[in-house]
């Protein structure tokens, strides 16, 4: 393995185990935050929330850059591009930020008669989290842009055991006043704690024409990720609206399970994006980037139906101890987490699209997932399905958005044959997922109820899934490594007489 491919495999090791610890902090600090909000704040939550997602937006892509830009300019040595795309990049950032803040406190102003007081002030917290969260994100963006894996993962960690701390303590006494304080002062904590480290060295700089040409970079894929985000809005806004906040908040637990096993493929691609960028700038060979695409590609197929399933299991199994108001969200969340297998599987694929910058091709792909995830949402309430029909439609549509993004990706890197035959070994691999998750619910019915059960059902599920972790592992080099670290082979003697 070349120096470049251990330095990025080390980058997504430490990165992804650090993304797991945080999420299972956080995972901890959402269960708490649920039992101390309910399911009727925990909707308006998530509607004010929907405010704070769409902000990201208003930078018009320029903080694409940050991710792709800057290390292409590294790839090709042009240090001057690098810090000019920098401080661009950071003012105009926080200029957009600012005028959404101050719109959304006019906003709140002008109809606070209207608004009723949680949502009156809930807005006007979601002000101060936009203006913080944008400096935050910018923060952590440079890190992983100029490839400060090391720190990123540090801050992250530290990151959730404080804002685990300050959501509980917080969150139990305002409740959801408490649960947006401590939403502020988390992000206080990691700005101040990658100055302590680093420093960027900013400059406020804007060049309108330097802007126009980050904004017609960057804006196709700013289009795309506003696509996908309504795309992932859609559930929680057709249930809103069609269910009410109660249910809303219920499928909150779906969205906290999903969104956990979603921060894996993520914190792959964080590692891996910049490091796709660097190395096609080098040469512009797309040649070099089929190794990348291909372990992920392997490495994502195993690992996710191995954390859903243990998912699936357990989620269940604890819900009914820690969270018994949220007795409904069970089923919704089996049904919701399966679509992380597909989510995992569409990312390396839709990065190929971008680096080669054809990621115009993948506009009419998400616009059609919105249209169609839209209609089936709407026909499955209707039909009286809940939540748990909202579930089964949107992993649907993600395992059709992945087969879109992978037959329009993979004829620039893969024969025909070859490309059909990765394309049903992914497939079968889900299938597997379904048939032992099925098959352990025939054979232990009602294993949630149990913890002897629920045990039971995960030994065998791993022992179901070790064949294939240890074939994954051998492709991947780590079985050697683990050879060479611990399994040391006894030189043999020398038989040389010495006189």
């Amino acid at each position: 393995m070349s120096q470049g491919k251990k330095s990025v495999s080390s980058d997504i090791n430490s990165y992804l185990m650090a993304t797991i610890v945080t999420q299972s902090i956080t995972l901890a600090a959402g269960i708490l935050t649920r039992r101390f909000l309910g399911p009727t704040q925990m909707g308006i939550w998530s509607l004010l929330q929907i405010i704070v997602i769409y902000s990201n937006y208003a930078s018009l892509g320029v903080t694409e850059a940050i991710l792709r830009e800057i290390p292409y300019y590294e790839g090709k040595g042009d240090k001057a591009k690098v810090h000019e795309i920098k401080d661009q990049v950071f003012s105009f950032s926080l200029l957009t930020a600012l005028v959404i803040a101050v719109g959304v406190v006019l906003y709140a102003i002008f109809f606070s008669r209207s608004l009723g007081k949680p949502v009156f002030y809930g807005l006007l917290f979601v002000a101060a989290i936009v203006m913080l969260q944008r400096i935050n994100n910018l923060y952590i963006s440079f890190l992983r842009g100029f490839k400060h894996f090391d720190l990123a993962a540090k801050q992250m960690i530290y990151s959730s055991i404080v804002n685990g701390f300050l959501v509980a303590i917080l969150s139990f006494k305002y409740q959801m006043y408490g649960f947006m304080w401590a939403l502020c002062l988390s992000f206080i904590f990691n700005i101040g704690y990658i100055l302590i480290y680093v420093r960027f060295g900013f400059k406020w700089v804007i060049q309108w024409r330097r802007i126009g040409s980050l904004i017609q970079y960057g804006f196709p894929l700013l289009v795309l990720s506003f696509l996908d985000q309504i795309f992932l809005s859609i559930d929680k806004i057709m249930i809103a609206k069609m269910l009410g906040v109660t249910q809303l908040g219920l499928y909150s637990v779906a969205l906290m399970s999903y969104g956990f096993l979603g921060k894996v493929p993520s914190a792959v691609g964080i590692v891996l994006v910049p490091n796709l960028h660097q190395k096609y700038g080098e040469r512009e060979n797309l040649e070099d980037l089929r190794g990348y695409l291909n372990k992920s590609a392997a490495a994502f197929s195993e690992l996710m139906p191995f954390l859903i399933g243990l998912g699936w299991l357990w989620i269940s199994f604890l819900a009914r101890f820690v969270l018994p108001d949220y007795l409904g969200s069970i089923a919704p969340m089996q049904s919701l987490i399966l679509s992380a297998y597909f989510l995992a599987l569409f990312h390396p694929y839709s990065y190929l699209i971008t680096v080669m910058r054809k990621q115009i091709l993948l506009l009419p792909i998400i616009l059609s997932a919105c249209i169609i995830a839209v209609t089936c949402n709407f026909l499955v309430i209707k039909a009286g399905w809940g939540i748990t029909g909202v579930g089964v439609v949107t992993t649907f549509v993600f395992a059709l958005k992945f087969t879109i993004v992978y037959f329009t990706s993979t004829p620039y890197l893969m024969k025909k044959g070859e490309r059909y035959k990765l394309y049903a070994t992914l497939m079968l691999k889900f299938g597997l997922l379904l048939a032992v998750l099925w098959g352990l619910r025939y054979f232990l019915p009602n294993a949630e109820l149990s913890l002897l059960k629920t045990s039971l059902a995960s030994l065998f599920f791993i022992l179901i899934y070790l064949p294939f972790w240890i074939i994954l592992l051998k492709d991947l080099g780590y079985l050697e490594k683990f050879k060479k670290r611990f399994w040391v082979t006894p030189k043999p003697e020398d038989d040389t007489d010495h006189e």
